[in-house]
């Protein structure tokens, strides 16, 4: 039988132990039940995975974007409470019911259908409220007239095939201080509604509005917080920070297969975009844009080898890219092909570092990283 190693091209190490770290950190930071976000395959790092060890640190809920990644986990073997925080067709009452999944109202059209839908079915669909206290993207708009939306709320909450058991809002500016003001408007809002409903005897019992940003930065929760990019060792306004609390837990990953030897004058990949400035030793690796390595960051990043960061040069390909090597090649310890590369984290740019020079978001990078790369988990 023939079989290819993990590490033969380009692979994604998944600390878990960092993982840990940071969900650790922010539960005890915050004291409250950590609901750990795991969409859009836990932002690159692997879903089922990264949800299975979670659930064995302690995970109290785990948050997705579709029904189709909550399915996916509950048949992993996770059995802790799953939330969809957006839209799911009433259509799909069933299945929600069935797998024992939460889901998101985003209205209360939303929630007429969904109730019918379960209705027929005999079942109950446990549900999320969600309120608009300022992001204008889904929930009940909460933003002024709090009575009215205390009123939906109240609707929802009594309508007899849905189990609503959370209520939730999104904040929209938390990682940016200067909008520390707007912030608390948004926090007002929700609370506002919530003691709306305490009045009428209404007290649900999972209400959450802090994402990573307000985990970090702010004192305003309430029963659990949702640790979404911060989980993986990233910060929300995607700003490098030294010697910080948080462990990055990707590190992308690929070989040297070849080193060349270059006179000056000679042009570099599609466009001709470098030209050698002297003889110039060059390693080709065997990473590009198909595996999650933007071509933004064409002659703009460095790659990590031997401990030692050498500059990127030329366009990056859509399988390989090209470094300059020349200080040191000569020398013990010089780049040679086989030898293993660092592109993202483990002691080469950090994903915010990245997303700095190509005017991104630090989490945009790793959700880029495709399936063709090998996530490898380590240290778990």
């Amino acid at each position: 039988m023939y079989e290819i190693a993990d590490k033969a091209r380009s692979w994604a190490e998944i600390d878990l132990s960092a993982l840990k770290h940071n969900f650790e950190y922010a539960s005890k930071r915050i004291g409250r039940k950590v609901i750990c976000v795991l969409k859009a395959d836990a932002y690159g790092h692997g879903a089922v995975e990264c949800g299975l060890y979670l659930q064995k640190c302690g995970a109290y809920m785990f948050a997705v974007a579709a029904l189709t990644e909550a399915v996916a986990m509950r048949k992993s073997g996770i059995t802790i409470p799953i939330m969809i925080l957006g839209y799911t067709s009433p259509e799909y009452a069933e299945i929600l019911s069935d797998f024992d999944i939460e889901q998101a109202i985003v209205d209360e059209e939303h929630a007429i259908a969904m109730n019918k839908a379960a209705a027929k079915l005999n079942k109950k669909v446990k549900v999320h409220i969600a309120l608009d206290t300022g992001m204008s993207r889904i929930g009940i708009y909460a933003q002024k007239n709090h009575t009215a939306a205390a009123d939906a709320a109240e609707r929802i909450y009594r309508m007899s095939n849905l189990d609503v058991v959370g209520m939730f809002t999104h904040f929209a500016a938390a990682d940016e201080p200067d909008q520390a003001e707007y912030t608390m408007f948004q926090y007002r809002n929700f609370s506002i509604v919530y003691n709306r409903l305490i009045e009428r005897g209404i007290r649900i019992k999972n209400c959450h509005v802090s994402n990573s940003a307000a985990i970090l930065n702010s004192p305003i929760h309430f029963d659990s917080i949702r640790l979404g990019i911060s989980l993986y060792g990233m910060y929300p306004d995607s700003k490098p920070v030294k010697d910080g609390p948080l462990k990055p837990v990707m590190s992308l990953k690929a070989r040297v297969t070849q080193t060349r030897t270059l006179p000056q004058g000679a042009t570099i990949s599609y466009g001709r975009t470098f030209t050698t400035r002297r003889t110039t030793h060059t390693a080709v690796i065997s990473a590009g844009y198909a595996d999650g390595f933007s071509r933004r960051l064409s002659n703009k990043a460095t790659v990590t080898i031997n401990g030692k960061r050498y500059p990127q040069i030329g366009r990056i390909c859509m399988d390989v890219c090209m470094a300059d090597v020349t200080d040191g090649y000569d020398e013990p310890g010089g780049v040679r092909a086989g030898d293993e590369v660092t592109i993202i984290g483990d002691g080469g740019m950090s994903a915010e570092e990245a997303a700095q020079i190509v005017g991104t978001i630090n989490y945009e990078l790793t959700c880029l990283i495709t399936n063709r790369v090998k996530r490898i988990y380590v240290n778990g």
